[in-house]
């Protein structure tokens, strides 16, 4: 019995060249080659054997969707998760107008932040109601969650507000809620020091924090360096302070150039 390999009839080949392809940089050889069954029997045709180019452009096909998943499922846990106001949800970094020179250095500082992200450092918008600290921030959790960073914004008044919740429905448990706080990329707690003074606050505060130990924060905040340690008390001001910069932000109230 003849075997399959020696029933199939191998077209014949004509060597053409070889050279080096210039989107894949592999060794291609050319050769002409002549069909040897079926209606175009006979015909000669020019096959490339050895180049990688399709192979590449499909991996990195594959690559962008993923990447587009990505970056979707990101917004979807921002979206779920984040305890953020209506208003900001517009804000940008592009769209984000300094009304002073205090608050042009900020921005660019924040832009800075953006480009030279490494998960460790930390910021606080320290400055008056109305600068756009609350609009910076977002912005960051925006760019960083374009290039694949998990991102949290949060005010820390309705985080506690969300957390007190947790005890008395079957949603979101309170553990599940800090260990998101605790693994992403960056975590913004917005206005410190506007939540209520109380034991379990202060001890609620220092948990979060002292689990983003190590991980990159922005902290806003309207209270000067004496309010906020009068608020949170010595020991987690020393730990919100720990590798964080602290930018200034007076000025103008944003919110209200337009007048």
């Amino acid at each position: 019995m003849k075997t399959l390999e020696s029933k199939i009839t191998k077209p014949k080949e004509r060597f053409i060249k070889e050279y080096v392809c210039s989107g894949c940089n592999m060794t291609v050889t050319q050769k002409e080659m002549e069909i040897p069954i079926g209606p175009r029997k006979g015909e000669k045709i020019t096959a490339n054997f050895g180049c990688k180019c399709a192979d590449i452009k499909l991996a990195e096909e594959a690559k962008k969707t993923r990447a587009n998943l990505q970056n979707e499922k990101m917004k979807q846990f921002f979206d779920y998760y984040s305890l953020i106001n209506e208003s900001l949800k517009a804000a940008t970094l592009e769209n984000y107008e300094p009304t002073s020179n205090e608050l042009a250095t900020a921005k660019q500082t924040i832009t800075d932040y953006i480009q030279e992200f490494d998960g460790t450092k930390n910021l606080l918008l320290v400055g008056n109601y109305g600068t756009g600290k609350s609009h910076l921030s977002v912005s960051v959790t925006k760019k960083l969650m374009e290039q694949g960073k998990e991102c949290l914004f949060l005010s820390l008044p309705k985080l506690l507000t969300k957390i007190k919740e947790t005890y008395n429905n079957k949603g979101v448990t309170e553990d599940e809620l800090l260990e998101v706080i605790q693994r992403v990329d960056l975590l913004v707690l917005d206005d410190l020091g506007a939540e209520h003074k109380t034991e379990w606050a202060i001890t609620k505060l220092f948990e979060i924090l002292d689990n983003r130990a190590g991980k990159a924060t922005i902290y806003t905040t309207n209270l000067d360096s004496k309010e906020l340690r009068e608020r949170m008390n010595e020991r987690n001001f020393s730990r919100l302070m720990e590798n964080t910069e602290v930018i200034k932000m007076n000025g103008r109230d944003y919110r209200r150039r337009e007048f």
